[in-house]
């Protein structure tokens, strides 16, 4: 019987889903500028004049940039806005703002009115409902931490080395989204999740798993030999992927703020609570992108099985395989802790 409830359980994280959508790092901000008028004029993606214009002096965020053809020449654009407006850089300057002025905002996931524990588990058995994809595309929207500039306090602006973070800077990341991860479980009256230095452990020895595998999100899946590797090392008798969420982005950086880190850890965790497969926050208002809730019924322990409702212990790794991020959300069942068929020697 336990065996057929992690079963269950599986189909949560190994559907490829989430795991093979990687984001590009956003965003940027540009202010509008150009002398003698008050407005500047926007461009169509095929470099035609658009009906709408940016004001002066006005603060735009943009999600991507790119060199528009306007007749015979070229001219580097940025994309700004929900409907995809290009900003030629000759009208803009880029905004650059110092520690001194930032407005920071603290991180936050506000639930959606419609967005249940009864709905999601519709969309979980692959029947979402109208209103719960319209539901889900309102907390895409909403949840705006990771198109701000900003991080959530001065301290958010040091450099980190992702693939050298120190003990304290691991466990900042894994608190900043189990912060997040027990907000929305609060907000669907769910029991919090449990941050575990056993299961830290096993994070990093997952994380240790695909960088000497040269695996990564990249390969549209989860690794599922390295995990039982590193479940069998830590003492959990599991052979197969009961543990790992996944998320990740592409980048050549390989240093970058603690603000930054923490946004691509916000779109990630919004990408599998909301169901979304697209790249990026530009591509939040495509209704199609909306399809992958397995994600989300393992974070919320909501999967139509009698452990519905209950909680887990939780990890947070990063691993580097190129120029990929795989982000290691990793999560083991109180069932599974506490039962001694699973647990052979597991410390939590």
């Amino acid at each position: 019987m336990k065996q057929k409830l992690i079963v269950t359980l599986l189909t949560s994280v190994c559907l490829m889903g989430t795991a093979s959508v990687i984001h590009e790092t956003t965003p940027q901000t540009v202010q509008a500028a150009v002398k003698g008028t008050k407005k500047v004029r926007l461009y169509t993606n095929k470099g035609k004049k658009s009906k709408y214009y940016a004001v002066a002096k006005r603060e735009y965020s943009y999600s991507a940039k790119k060199y528009l053809k306007l007749g015979k020449k070229k001219y580097l654009a940025y994309k700004i806005g929900n409907n995809s407006q290009w900003l030629l850089a000759k009208n803009a300057k880029l905004v650059k703002k110092t520690a001194a002025t930032q407005n920071y905002v603290t991180a936050t996931m506000k639930m959606p009115s419609g967005y249940t524990k009864a709905s999601l588990l519709q969309a979980y058995k692959g029947k979402p409902s109208a209103s719960f994809i319209q539901a889900c595309m309102k907390g895409m929207e909403q949840n705006d931490f990771s198109r701000v500039s900003s991080g959530e306090s001065k301290a958010d602006q040091k450099m980190i080395n992702l693939a050298d973070l120190s003990a304290s800077e691991q466990k900042e990341l894994a608190e900043f989204s189990l912060c997040l991860i027990n907000s929305a479980r609060s907000q669907l009256g769910l029991k919090p999740w449990v941050y575990s230095s056993g299961v830290e452990s096993l994070a990093n020895s997952i994380a240790q798993e695909y960088e000497q595998n040269g695996k990564s999100i990249k390969d549209g899946d989860h690794y599922v030999a390295g995990i039982v590797r590193a479940c069998k090392k830590h003492g959990l008798e599991l052979n197969d992927n009961y543990v790992e969420d996944m998320a990740g982005f592409s980048t050549n950086k390989k240093i970058m703020s603690m603000a930054e880190m923490k946004r691509n850890i916000y779109f990630g965790l919004k990408q599998m609570i909301f169901g979304f497969a697209g790249a990026g926050e530009n591509q939040r208002n495509d209704k199609s992108l909306y399809r992958e809730w397995e994600h989300a019924g393992d974070l919320f322990n909501t999967q139509g099985s009698r452990h519905d409702g209950e909680y887990n212990y939780y990890g947070f790794s990063i691993s580097k395989t190129g120029n990929i991020y795989s982000m290691h959300f990793i999560s083991v069942p109180s069932f599974v802790v506490n039962s001694s068929e699973y647990n052979k020697n597991f410390k939590i």
